[in-house]
């Protein structure tokens, strides 16, 4: 009995430093919030023309490894701001400095041509969440950024991210497929890109698709790591031309 007794006050404890909370048939979920921002002012007081800012993120509550991880991957590597305690402090500073360009901007453009406002509906719009991958002990999450900053068309960017759920630590594809696999995941993945295109080969590919035009395959760390398989995503203009939008290639796991 007093065995029994120890080893689940050890499992107690071992949930309370964890962040997360126990579901009823005794499954483990990350206690989700979110953080949110939304603007939309007019470009010139009184038009119906306006430039938008909406961030929203789901975020992890607590001070628990996992949570911290994610928010500083969000600050960092998806808002792109250092130097902010939280999600949200760092998206009220990129609202402000994305206000601050675009109105001198704005006031620059229209100063030289008063019609120059038709062609402007500025956006900035970011969305984060968790996404499934079919693994317990893997949180994946996926960010997308959509912006049109002026120009012939906007930009669309997905980013995935990859946490242990134990020690939340942002997993790298280095610690997913090991040195010696490299080559045979990199030919896995050009033979998948064949079959998803209908192309003969790379060459084939490349005249078909423009994927490889602007550089070689490479293992990326923006991949959806999932049970069985790893799907890695390269983002317009890594790899291929604008017109090739966004490439994804799945392939199993090493």
């Amino acid at each position: 009995m007093k065995k029994y007794l120890s080893l689940l006050t050890m499992a107690v404890l071992f949930c309370a430093c964890e962040d997360w909370k126990t579901t009823s048939d005794d499954q483990t979920e990350p206690a989700w919030g979110k953080a949110s921002l939304r603007i939309e002012n007019p470009i010139v007081e009184g038009d119906s023309l306006c430039y938008h800012i909406e961030f929203n993120l789901d975020t992890l509550s607590g001070d628990g490894e996992l949570a911290s991880q994610l928010s500083a991957v969000l600050r960092d590597s998806v808002l792109y701001l250092r130097g902010f305690a939280t999600v949200s402090q760092t998206m009220t500073s990129l609202a402000d400095s994305l206000e601050s360009e675009w109105k001198q901007q704005i006031a620059e453009q229209l100063a030289y041509d008063p019609e120059y406002k038709d062609m402007l509906q500025y956006t900035y719009h970011i969305e984060g969440s968790a996404v499934d991958n079919g693994n317990d002990s893997i949180l994946s999450y996926q960010a997308n950024t959509e912006t049109y900053l002026g120009g012939a068309h906007g930009s669309y960017v997905v980013g995935y991210y990859n946490f242990n759920k134990n020690t939340g630590k942002l997993l790298s594809i280095r610690d997913i497929v090991p040195a010696d696999k490299e080559k045979e995941v990199l030919k896995a993945m050009e033979r998948q890109l064949c079959k998803d295109w209908d192309a003969a080969n790379m060459t084939d590919l490349q005249e078909k698709t423009g994927i490889t035009m602007l550089g070689d395959l490479y293992l990326t760390n923006n991949f959806l790591l999932k049970n069985d398989s790893i799907e890695f995503l390269f983002n317009q203009y890594e790899i291929a031309p604008y017109a090739a939008g966004l490439i994804d290639i799945t392939v199993k796991r090493p």
